[in-house]
């Protein structure tokens, strides 16, 4: 990888490192650069609580709040999709910026939505997940803010995870059970 003094950074991003991974990616279409593979194991601990080991082997904790029925020792489901849809705008604005020279001096996300429990607890009909998310961009640079804005709309139509959850993608749930074998009595 090719390496820059801290005089080359542009929004802390290395230009050279960026361009020598977009010429892998470019370059070869098939492998784990071109397609990376992601996953995340999630187990079950107790009530509502679950440990998760994602693909670099970070940990994060996930349980409901008290209000609903956990023990509110990690984030909740709900909380981890705003947060992949907020961190992965993050980073293809900021890539984006930096790609276009464009310094910023501050860029946060709000990401927010209402969720239907009255469906996901079969009290009502209907979907259980988001009604919509609402991203609120508020971000300082040193460029024109007509640019600004025309770059971070093409750059929406990039990221990953918004893209997913915008469009059609098939969940294959695959379920493996174990049944306990009693022993016999003799």
């Amino acid at each position: 990888m090719t390496h820059s003094n801290n005089d080359d950074l542009i929004n802390g991003i290395d230009p050279k490192r960026t361009q020598a991974i977009v010429d892998l990616i470019r370059n070869d279409t098939t492998s784990d650069s071109a397609k990376p593979e992601f996953r995340t194991t999630v187990a079950w601990d107790s009530g509502y609580h679950a440990t998760m080991r994602v693909t670099d082997g970070q940990v994060v904790l996930a349980d409901e709040p008290q209000r609903f029925g956990g023990e509110g020792m990690g984030i909740t489901p709900e909380d981890l999709l705003l947060t992949a849809v907020g961190a992965c705008l993050v980073a293809t604005y900021i890539g984006g910026l930096s790609a276009a020279s464009i310094n910023v001096e501050h860029l946060r996300l709000s990401v927010s939505g209402r969720v239907n429990f009255r469906a996901a607890f079969a009290i009502e009909p209907g979907s259980p997940g988001f009604e919509d998310i609402k991203v609120v961009v508020d971000l300082q640079t040193d460029a024109p803010e007509q640019e600004v804005i025309e770059l971070l709309e093409k750059l929406n139509k990039a990221a990953p995870i918004p893209d997913t959850i915008m469009r059609p993608v098939p969940v294959n749930v695959e379920i493996i059970h174990h049944s306990e074998v009693k022993a016999s009595s003799p």
